[in-house]
C-alpha cells in the first residue's frame, strides 16, 4: 500500500497533489463506531499511512476520515470515501445483508471491495484514461466474481 500511494504521487505530481498526514488510529475507531462496522484491513492499512489524498487531476479526492465524519457521509454499514467534481460522483463502501463488504457509487454496485484494485486503476488512469477507474467499474461489472 506505501508503494502504491507513493507511485500514485509520483504519477500526479504535477497535478496539486496532496497526501494528507495519517489518521490518528482512534478516528479509525470513531468511523467504525459510526458506520457500525470494523473497516476492512486494506482499508485500515491505507488510512494508517495517510488521511485520504487531493488531486487537481480529474477534481479527485480520496476522502479523510475527518471529512467522512464532518460532513455525515456515512450510515449504518457504510460510507463514501472518494468524491469527484464536488460530488458529481462518489466512491463508497457497505456491508450488504450477507455480511461482506462492497463498493459502490452513484449509478452502481460494483462487485469488488479491494482498496488496493481501486487505487491500482487510479494510479494506471487516474478517473477516465485507458485503466482507469471507471474502466476497471465497467470490466468488474463485466466479469463479476462467481
Amino acid at each position: 500500500m506505501k508503494q502504491l500511494l507513493e507511485q500514485i504521487k509520483v504519477k500526479n505530481s504535477t497535478a496539486g497533489f496532496q497526501i494528507l498526514a495519517p489518521t490518528p488510529y482512534r478516528k479509525i475507531l470513531e468511523l467504525e463506531s459510526k458506520i457500525g462496522c470494523k473497516l476492512p484491513e486494506d482499508f485500515i492499512l491505507f488510512y494508517n499511512l495517510c488521511n485520504g489524498f487531493e488531486c487537481l487531476e480529474d477534481l479527485f479526492n480520496f476522502l479523510s476520515i475527518d471529512t467522512i465524519l464532518a460532513n455525515i457521509e456515512y450510515g449504518d454499514h457504510w460510507f463514501l470515501f472518494a468524491e469527484y467534481m464536488v460530488y458529481s460522483d462518489f466512491w463508497g463502501l457497505r456491508r450488504n445483508d450477507n455480511g461482506d463488504c462492497e463498493f459502490f457509487n452513484s449509478v452502481q454496485n460494483i462487485p469488488s471491495h479491494s482498496l488496493i484494485e481501486f487505487l491500482t486503476a487510479f494510479l494506471q488512469g487516474n478517473l477516465f484514461e485507458k485503466g482507469g477507474v471507471y474502466e476497471w467499474e465497467q470490466k468488474k461489472l463485466q466479469n463479476p466474481p462467481s
